[in-house]
C-alpha cells in the first residue's frame, strides 16, 4: 500500500465521494450520449471503451442501448459497483480496474473519457501518457471523445466557500484556482470522525489539449461547448468536448 497515494486513488474510492455527488444529472448524461451517438456517429457494430468510468453511469447506459462496452477505472469500489449493476440488469458490459496512463491489450472503435476525468496528475506528462493510451486503444480510424471542464467558465463562476448537506453529512467546500490548478478542499464529519479530502484538476485549455493530441497523433475533428453539442465558443461554452480521430 502506498504511503502517500494520490488524491484520486483515495477520494474516488470512498462512499463519501458518491454521497457528495449523488445528485448528478443522469438524464443530462444520457441525453448527451444520445446526441454523441448521432453526431460521431457511433454505429451498432462499434465497440466502446469508457476510460475512468467511475460507477459506470455512461457505460451501463450505452450497454442498455445494445453497444459492446468495456469500462475501466482506478477505483476498485466503483468497478465492483458497476460489475454488480451490469449483473443485476443482465447487461453485456465488462468492467475492470486499470490505470488510464497505460493501454489495454485490445483495440476498440470508440474511446470515451467523460465528465472531467483527466488532468489529475502532478506530472504534466502523465496527461500525454493517458491520451497516448487513448490513441493506442483505438483501431485505425477510431474516434476518442474527451469531455473536460472549460477553464474560463470555472474562473468566472468559482464559488470559493460553500456548505452543502447530502444525506446526513454536511460538507464544507473551499474552492480556489491557483498556479493552473483548480482545487476543492472538502471537509466533513461522519459518525464522530473528521475527514478531509482534496480534489485537484489541472486547468487544461483548448490549446493545451491541441498540443497534446497533436503530439500523440490525434486529429481534432470537432469541438463542442456543451452537452447539447453546440459548437465551442470560448466566451460562452460550458464544457470543452473534443472529438479526436486516430
Amino acid at each position: 500500500m502506498e504511503d502517500n497515494p494520490a488524491w484520486y486513488k483515495t477520494w474516488f474510492d470512498t462512499p463519501f465521494y458518491h454521497t457528495l455527488y449523488q445528485d448528478r444529472n443522469i438524464a443530462e448524461a444520457q441525453s448527451f450520449l444520445k446526441e454523441l451517438i448521432k453526431e460521431i456517429p457511433i454505429l451498432p457494430s462499434h465497440s466502446i471503451l469508457d476510460i475512468a468510468c467511475g460507477r459506470g453511469r455512461h457505460a451501463l447506459f450505452l450497454s442498455e442501448l445494445g453497444y459492446d462496452v468495456t469500462g475501466i477505472d482506478l477505483s476498485p469500489n466503483s468497478i465492483a459497483y458497476a460489475q454488480q449493476e451490469a449483473k443485476n440488469k443482465a447487461l453485456n458490459a465488462s468492467f475492470g480496474v486499470h490505470d488510464m496512463r497505460t493501454g489495454l491489450n485490445t483495440q476498440v472503435d470508440i474511446v470515451l473519457n467523460l465528465f472531467t476525468s483527466i488532468g489529475y496528475f502532478d506530472d504534466l506528462q502523465d496527461n500525454t501518457r493517458a491520451i497516448q493510451a487513448f490513441y493506442d486503444n483505438l483501431v485505425p480510424g477510431g474516434v476518442a471523445v474527451i469531455d473536460f471542464l472549460h477553464v474560463s467558465q470555472i474562473q468566472k463562476h468559482l464559488v470559493s466557500d460553500e456548505v452543502v448537506t447530502k444525506g446526513s453529512i454536511e460538507f464544507t467546500l473551499k474552492r480556489s484556482f491557483k498556479n493552473d490548478w483548480i482545487k476543492k478542499d472538502i471537509s466533513f464529519s461522519h459518525e464522530g470522525k473528521a475527514y478531509t479530502f482534496t480534489e485537484r484538476v489541472r486547468g487544461l485549455t483548448r490549446i493545451d489539449f491541441e498540443k497534446i493530441c497533436s503530439a500523440v497523433g490525434f486529429h481534432i475533428t470537432k469541438v463542442f461547448g456543451n452537452y447539447s453539442l453546440k459548437p465551442f465558443n470560448a466566451e460562452t461554452a460550458e464544457r470543452l468536448i473534443l472529438v479526436l480521430q486516430k
